[in-house]
């Protein structure tokens, strides 16, 4: 037996209400809103390979806030062999901001040098929005990244998307003996960042590169002792092209200029007397010389005596 006309379409009314009711409630953050009873997406995760790539959940759409109090902090770890350092890359990022009465509550990614994710090992706190991408440089192999969701909604904000890769960290004393060939990678003072420099030590990195390139060299952070001159400071560093004659010499907490070598070679040496300090961490990174310089340069080394090079 049929039902009657009237009750047909009362039904139908029904079922298009609740089908209005349920997309007002799901439209402000997508229909995930409304599939919270299935287990959620992991968020956060260990990498242990030599480069890699992680978002926010749902980048580049607008992220969900926190569906419970253990989701609220995402935590990436990256961990690598010992020797290697990291190099991160933040392609621009967008954070949602809320005020309840006189709080504030803001979305917010922090970057720690080592896995303990531990407030003193904090170098980067990133809060509100911007489009350039920044370089952080961890002379460390583990690295620690958390993304707290601590607004209640979000329709419009993307979040972040950062990749990682290793490169080689050279924190021990170098000997005029050994040699550096990776392409790119980290010196540091013996200690840093962790402690200050032995006393008394004299340290000689040498980087190698491709006979076709060149060498840059970029002091990111530099703080050594100082008496009143640099030429009679105890503690100090030189770099140059070769270990005959430095073309620059570096005391005091003054970050040196990039430095870029003129062949392929650089030398780099570290001296302490009995004073210490925090030491310096300097990026290297080789490149391939100009077609045309490098084919003049060669054109010059059948001409002149390479010591004038």
């Amino acid at each position: 037996m049929e039902a009657p006309p009237n009750v047909v379409t009362s039904i139908m009314a029904m079922k298009i209400l609740l089908s209005c009711l349920l997309f007002l409630c799901c439209f402000p953050d997508g229909w995930s809103r409304c599939s919270r009873s299935r287990p959620p997406k992991a968020c956060g995760r260990t990498m242990t390979s030599n480069r890699g790539t992680f978002k926010s959940p749902g980048f580049p759409r607008p992220y969900l806030t926190a569906a419970t109090h253990e989701d609220k902090v995402c935590t990436w770890l990256i961990t690598l062999p010992y020797g290697q350092g990291i190099k991160l890359l933040l392609y621009g990022y967008d954070f949602a901001f809320e005020r309840f009465r006189y709080t504030a509550y803001m979305d917010e990614v922090q970057v720690f040098r080592d896995e303990m994710c531990g407030e003193e090992s904090r170098i980067r706190q990133y809060q509100g929005n911007d489009t350039e991408y920044d370089v952080i440089h961890i002379p460390s192999n583990t690295a620690c990244i958390k993304f707290f969701r601590r607004t209640t909604q979000n329709h419009s904000h993307t979040g972040f998307s950062m990749s990682y890769e290793a490169v080689d960290d050279n924190g021990e004393c170098g000997t005029n003996g050994s040699s550096i060939s990776s392409q790119e990678g980290y010196i540091r003072s013996p200690g840093y960042p962790t402690a200050s420099y032995p006393q008394h030590i004299n340290c000689t990195w040498v980087i190698q590169a491709a006979s076709s390139q060149t060498i840059q060299v970029d002091f990111l952070d530099f703080q050594l002792s100082y008496i009143y001159s640099c030429d009679f400071a105890p503690d100090f560093v030189q770099i140059g092209s070769t270990n005959r004659t430095y073309e620059f010499k570096y005391c005091d907490q003054d970050t040196p200029s990039t430095f870029t070598s003129k062949k392929n070679m650089v030398w780099l040496f570290f001296k302490t007397g009995r004073w210490r300090n925090r030491g310096f961490l300097a990026y290297y990174k080789a490149s391939l010389l100009p077609a045309a310089y490098y084919l003049l340069l060669a054109s010059l080394q059948t001409l002149i005596p390479e010591d004038f090079l």
